[in-house]
């Protein structure tokens, strides 16, 4: 028997979003300020980073200029260019970017799956050498 979505349903479907203080607190964040940095901050490290190269199993951001970066040497490099972003924004952006989007159209389902463990390693032992910093 199939369950129809009742209006009932929808109802508390839609509720998720009202009340919420994760949400409201988010939805402040992101008006704020900070937020608002973060967001611009977000929009020009993803249009960089666009058109670089990544290779994974030598943990490097290759540039459109032939330079192998580390996470490291590329937030420093983006932070001179774009000096009104705090290094620590263009570095969460950057990881971020290494997370959910660096993925080539030619890659097969087993070359993006690959890069992902490659990626989530290089990213997790990028944050224990930070930590022991």
């Amino acid at each position: 028997m199939i369950k129809r979505n009742t209006s009932k349903d929808q109802g508390v479907q839609d509720n998720i979003f009202v009340n919420n203080p994760f949400i409201e607190e988010f939805m402040d964040w992101m008006n704020s300020p900070r937020g608002q940095l973060s967001n611009e901050a977000r929009e020009e490290v993803w249009c960089i980073l666009e058109r670089m190269d990544v290779d994974a199993k030598n943990r490097k951001i290759i540039w459109d200029d032939g330079q192998r970066l580390s996470i490291s040497a590329a937030v420093e490099r983006i932070a001179q260019e774009y000096r009104e972003f705090p290094a620590d924004l263009i570095e969460s952006h950057l990881i971020s970017f290494l997370e959910m989007e660096f993925a080539p159209e030619h890659y097969s389902q087993e070359q993006l799956d690959e890069l992902d463990v490659l990626t989530e390693q290089w990213i997790l032992d990028y944050h224990k050498r930070i930590r022991a910093e």
